[in-house]
């Protein structure tokens, strides 16, 4: 296909940053085979990254990749890809991120699909995009800035309608969890994509574009993008109410954080009214509530381009020390545990400053000093390895805006506790390394570490979610051969009924749920049914297909978080949605009719250009398994580590991969067109790959 009419632009740039030149490739060498986002950005890595080359070498690539219908009125499409060789495992790897926003469109309408950045600038530089025209422009005024100061000041020099991708300092600082910040709200958070930006002194790439995405059949375009909106969302001042992120009473009875709050209540399972009522501020547990009330605090709603929901929740502050911002709802929501502990309540200043300042300073809210971090540091408190004395920050009151600030600017700069000759020097080296060493001198954290690490070699973020353990269903089949957590949301039910379930209520039945994995899996056990007996059985089936699904969403590029694929839907009679939408989205974008069944079947040769990338990186059968922290807990009594084992010899199977050593057989990339992979795989390689 070389004459790419619809969707796709036709180009992606190469920046050479070393030799400081610019090319391009046609982006029909990759398309539409390997469709576009993910899947494009794993063959471009094939290609471009050696298993050698290390995450911080100038040979490593960054990779950018829009899809399709990105930069088109699809819904929830504003995502991109992101894929690096990630600094954060032992075993540097592969490791692909989706972050959204406006700034994939923007390229796309700078002339671009993709990008793709390999080398090291002798001194700080960011890229100017600007209608096809590309600049390596010196960053030495904005090196060392925060993300907000880099945007504002590449928003003077350019334009304010620019979009911005940059990082902080904790890139520059290469903390190998560094973020790359898209659009000052959204980032790549888990695969340390900031760190790899930094170390090729890559402060920002500004983008702005004049261009359109051609779509083949605009109408049915706009008829798509309506239906979709009105499966998963409605307007304000309609009789129903809106998606479940459009309330802070989600964030405030979050399921997540309730187990470490003590005495926080459950969700009490109110009306709609209630939950969604104001915006949830006549919660009596919101701490915004008072704020908001009296006038210091704005709120709004945002989000990425193209999306019917809007889930970024916006604030505007009169008071200094609540500095102005916009967030997900794991920024706004991360530090839950330490303002109970404050206020007993949640939602207030202290999450906005944690989110603001994090953001800011190119870390990310769901690593070492995110998630686990806020509940981690109780036990490192506990432990007596975190003290006042020894940091010379309030420990003993994490909610206030001095330890928030304080500990989050020492670890982005490298200094204090977290400089080189701080008591936590290795935290910014990452959560594995950071825990590793604290094992090395302490038995309680070393029982913690084996529980939480099952293969740092290979997976780029902490097994369990800290005390959340990955639980026996497809969700453990799919991220037992994955490289990070929360690769897959529809695979677990998190979005697939997140117009039906909140935290409080839920209106689905054992009956709708058989009803709908029949209609949809084609097995009525294909998800467990609540209140009857566990099982492995259908699993595996309806594991491969809602992981194809999910890598069909980062290679389209579609929106989890905005409920795709809409499995069910509030708001339909049989409470139905309708996941075969992104397939019709494809082919109205492109022009290229395109079934729901042949979608997810083309994303099968994706998935093992990414197995074959891991295998010539060094994963085997023995990496796809979890720690014993994770068999020995609860969730998983009903079943074992040996059962497990043969679950994955069936998934191995189906997905024609070698059972011994978890190599894909060369008959089955021969069959989906990789014969090329598979011929260097050993010639290249020196990878036996068996027959």
């Amino acid at each position: 296909m070389s004459d790419l009419k619809y969707g796709w632009v036709g180009k992606i740039l190469k920046v050479d940053l070393t030799e400081m030149k610019v090319s391009t490739i046609p982006t029909s060498n990759y398309v539409p085979k390997f469709i576009g986002g993910r899947g494009v950005g794993a063959m471009l890595y094939w290609e471009e990254v050696s298993p050698e080359c290390k995450a911080f070498d100038p040979e490593n690539a960054l990779i950018m990749m829009t899809g399709p219908v990105t930069g088109t009125l699809a819904p929830s499409a504003g995502k991109f890809s992101i894929t690096c060789k990630s600094p954060v495992n032992f075993k540097e790897a592969y490791c692909p991120s989706i972050p959204g926003g406006h700034w994939g469109p923007e390229l796309k309408f700078a002339g671009y699909d993709g990008i793709v950045i390999k080398g090291k600038a002798a001194e700080p530089v960011y890229l100017w995009i600007n209608n096809g025209k590309v600049e390596i422009r010196g960053a030495k005024y904005l090196w060392g800035n925060t993300v907000s100061n880099t945007m504002f000041q590449l928003y003077r020099t350019h334009s304010p309608k620019t979009r911005v991708l940059c990082i902080g300092p904790a890139g520059e600082n290469l903390c190998r969890e560094a973020a790359i910040i898209v659009d000052g709200e959204h980032a790549t958070g888990i695969g340390g994509a900031g760190a790899v930006m930094g170390s090729k002194n890559l402060k920002a790439i500004a983008v702005l574009g004049t261009g359109a995405v051609k779509v083949a059949k605009p109408q049915e375009l706009m008829d798509l993008w309506w239906h979709y909106a009105r499966l998963v969302t409605r307007k304000p001042g309609e009789a129903e109410c809106p998606h479940v992120h459009k309330s802070l009473t989600e964030g405030i009875y979050h399921g997540t954080h309730i187990p470490h709050c003590p005495g926080h209540p459950k969700a009490p399972g109110a009306s709609d009214e209630a939950f969604f009522g104001n915006n949830g501020l006549d919660e009596s547990l919101c701490l915004l509530a008072d704020y908001v009330k009296d006038g210091t605090i704005k709120l709004k709603r945002g989000g990425c381009y193209s999306c019917p929901i809007n889930c970024v929740l916006a604030w505007q502050s009169k008071d200094v020390d609540i500095p102005s911002g916009s967030g997900l709802c794991n920024g706004w929501m991360s530090w839950a545990t330490w303002e109970w502990a404050g206020y007993g309540k949640v939602i207030g200043p202290p999450a906005l400053q944690f989110n603001t300042y994090i953001t800011n300073l190119g870390l990310s809210a769901t690593n070492t000093l995110g998630y686990h971090f806020y509940w981690f540091l109780k036990d490192l408190v506990n432990l007596g390895i975190v003290t006042k004395e020894n940091t010379g920050l309030p420990i003993d009151k994490p909610w206030s805006l001095d330890f928030i600030k304080g500990v989050l600017e020492q670890f982005a700069f490298r200094r204090g506790i977290f400089g080189k000759d701080g008591i936590f020097a290795m935290a910014p080296e990452g959560g594995p390394r950071f825990l590793k060493s604290l094992s090395e001198s302490n038995s309680a954290v070393k029982e913690t570490y084996n529980n939480l690490m099952v293969h740092p070699e290979f997976f780029v973020q902490w097994e369990r979610s800290y005390r959340a353990v990955i639980k026996p269903t497809t969700d453990a089949i799919i991220h037992a051969t994955e490289t990070r957590r929360w690769a897959v949301h529809s695979s677990a039910g998190i979005n697939g009924f997140m117009t039906l379930i909140r935290d409080g209520q839920n209106l689905t039945t054992p009956e709708l749920l058989k009803q709908g994995n029949v209609k949809y899996l084609g097995y009525e056990d294909a998800f467990d049914i609540m209140g009857e007996p566990k099982t492995w059985k259908n699993k595996v089936p309806a594991a491969k297909m809602l992981h194809n699904l999910d890598i069909n969403a980062d290679c389209m590029t579609y929106c989890s978080w905005a409920s795709f694929p809409a499995f069910y839907s509030r708001y339909t009679a049989d409470k139905f949605g309708d996941p075969e939408n992104g397939a019709k989205v494809f082919s109205a974008v492109t022009g290229i009719n395109t079934t729901h069944q042949e979608m997810i079947d083309a994303m099968d040769p994706v998935y093992n250009v990414e197995r074959c990338i891991h295998v010539r990186e060094g994963r085997r059968r023995e990496h796809d398994t979890f720690s014993d922290g994770t068999f020995n807990s609860p969730e998983w009594a009903w079943t074992s580590r040996e059962e497990f084992h043969k679950v994955m010899d069936e998934y191995y199977t189906l997905r024609g991969w070698d059972l011994e050593t978890g190599i894909p057989l060369r008959s089955t990339l021969e069959k989906q067109g990789l014969k090329k992979i598979a011929d260097e795989l050993e010639t290249k390689y020196g990878v036996k790959v068996p027959a």
